[in-house]
C-alpha cells in the first residue's frame, strides 16, 4: 500500500496576549475499524488502542528501531520521536520552565464497557492532532492499516481500516478516507482557539464533568481538587502543546499571575471520586497503575482569564496519559 499524502493546517498570526491561543490548532477525526476476526479488548479499550498504535507506528516510522530515542542522532528528524516521544530541543528555555513534554495526540476510545466485537461488527474511536501533526495524518492512517493486519487486543483479532471523517464545529464532517483509497484527502477541517471562543459565552458557574478518568499530580502528591490545581495543570498542557506543536509564543503570559487568580475560584460543589484500575504494558511487560478521578466539579467566579484554556481542555483533556484518552470533560 502506498504512503498517503501529506496534508497542511493554517494559522493565524498571533499580535498580542489577548490572542495567544487564538491560532492553537487541533483537529478531530473519527476512525472507523471493523473486525474482520472476532476483537477481544478490554473495558477500557484506549489502553489496548494506544498500546498497539505506539509498537506498530515505531515499525512505519522509525528507521532505528533498536535504539532508544534519546540516544540516536537523527530522533529531532524522525516522525515517531516526533509524535509518540515528543523530545524537548536542551535550548528550549520555555520548555525548561514549563518542565513538561506534551504529545501532539490523542486516541478516545468509546466510554462504553463493551469487549467483544464480532466479524463484521464496527469499532469507533476518535483520534485529535494538534497542530503540526495534523500533517502526519497520513502516517495514523498507514499505522491503523497495519495494525488491523498485525491484529488488535488478546487474540490478536484482525480488523480492517474502513473510514476516517474529520471532524469540525457545528456539525460538520468530512470523509477523507475510505477502504480501498490510496491517498488521504485534503479536506480536513481544522479547529482554532478562535472558533471555540466564538461558541460558546463566558458563564459565571461552570461544571467541569470528567468522562474518564483524571490523574492530576501537583508538587509530587494527590492533592484535594480546586480550581486552581485544574487550571494550573491546564495552563502547563496547553501553553506546552501551543508552543511546541502550533508554534505560539508563550513566553508573555503571565503564568503567576494566572495561577493565583485561579486560586480565587469557588469551588461549588466536588462530586470527583477516585477510580482505581490497571493497565499491561507490553512494553515494560508489567501492570501499570492507571487509576485517576471520575464524576464532576462545579465553580463559580470570573472565568473570563480562564475561558480559552477550559475550552481548549474539553479537547485536549487533562492531567496525565491523555494519549491513551484520559482527562476527557465536557463543560456543563
Amino acid at each position: 500500500m502506498e504512503i498517503f499524502s501529506n496534508m497542511k493546517t493554517n494559522t493565524l498570526p498571533v499580535t498580542g496576549e489577548k490572542i495567544i491561543l487564538a491560532p492553537f490548532t487541533f483537529s478531530l477525526f473519527r476512525m472507523t475499524l471493523e473486525a474482520v476476526e472476532t476483537l477481544h479488548l478490554p473495558s477500557y479499550k484506549g489502553s489496548a488502542i494506544r498500546g498497539s498504535f505506539g509498537h506498530t507506528f515505531k515499525k512505519v516510522a522509525c528507521s532505528q528501531r533498536e535504539m532508544e530515542c534519546k540516544e540516536c542522532d537523527i530522533s529531532q528528524k524522525c516522525v515517531y520521536a516526533y509524535i509518540f516521544e515528543t523530545i524537548a530541543n536542551k535550548n528550549d528555555s520555555f520548555l525548561r520552565n514549563s518542565g513538561s513534554v506534551a504529545h501532539p495526540y490523542i486516541i478516545r476510545p468509546p466510554l462504553d464497557a463493551r469487549e467483544v466485537y464480532g466479524a463484521g461488527e464496527e469499532l469507533v474511536f476518535e483520534l485529535i492532532l494538534v497542530g503540526k501533526a495534523i500533517d502526519y495524518m497520513p502516517y495514523f492512517a498507514y499505522t491503523f492499516v497495519q495494525m488491523g493486519e498485525q491484529g488488535l487486543g488478546r487474540g490478536r483479532g484482525k480488523f480492517i481500516l474502513k473510514e476516517i471523517e474529520s471532524v469540525g464545529l457545528h456539525g460538520r464532517h468530512a470523509a477523507i478516507y475510505r477502504l480501498g483509497d490510496q491517498n488521504i484527502k485534503d479536506e480536513t477541517l481544522p479547529i482554532t482557539c478562535e472558533e471555540l471562543l466564538k461558541s460558546r459565552s463566558i458563564p459565571e458557574e461552570c461544571t467541569l464533568r470528567f468522562l474518564t478518568r483524571l490523574e492530576l499530580k501537583e508538587k509530587g502528591g494527590y492533592p484535594e481538587p480546586d480550581f486552581g490545581l485544574l487550571f494550573r495543570g491546564l495552563l502547563r498542557r496547553i501553553t506546552t502543546l501551543g508552543h511546541l506543536h502550533c508554534g505560539l509564543d508563550c513566553t508573555s503570559i503571565d503564568f503567576s499571575g494566572l495561577s493565583h487568580a485561579a486560586d480565587e475560584v469557588q469551588t461549588v460543589s466536588n462530586r470527583l471520586d477516585w477510580e482505581d484500575a490497571e493497565r499491561f504494558s507490553n512494553r515494560q511487560k508489567q501492570r501499570m497503575p492507571f487509576g485517576g478521578m471520575k464524576g464532576e466539579i462545579a465553580f463559580r467566579g470570573d472565568l473570563t482569564p480562564f475561558w480559552p484554556y477550559i475550552l481548549l481542555g474539553e479537547w485536549v483533556h487533562l492531567g496525565k496519559k491523555t494519549s491513551f484518552g484520559l482527562g476527557r470533560y465536557v463543560v456543563d
